[in-house]
């Protein structure tokens, strides 16, 4: 095959700007893979964290005051506010 080795930059492989898009193509998949790989883990650490939650619902045959208790206990309200609630209930 015939090659113009007397064209500047020819014997290092410059064919006119394909050299770009290769370069511009290696790059884009680099970042894709580095996202995909990202978004994977992501995906894996919300999975298997989700069985280490604590359970936050109450269970169905608790009391009305036994909600209002474990809601004070977490810090959902504050004590006036667990005190109002009480006095409502009773």
């Amino acid at each position: 095959m015939w090659q113009n080795w007397h064209q500047p930059g020819a014997m290092m492989g410059y064919d006119g700007g394909g050299w770009f898009w290769g370069m511009a193509f290696h790059g884009l998949s680099a970042i894709l893979f580095i996202a995909i790989l990202a978004a994977v883990l992501i995906l894996l650490f919300r999975w298997f964290g989700a069985g280490h939650q604590t359970q936050t619902a109450a269970p169905l045959n608790s009391s009305a005051l036994d909600i209002l208790k474990a809601r004070y206990a977490r810090g959902e309200i504050d004590r006036e506010d667990y005190l109002q609630r009480k006095a409502d209930l009773s």
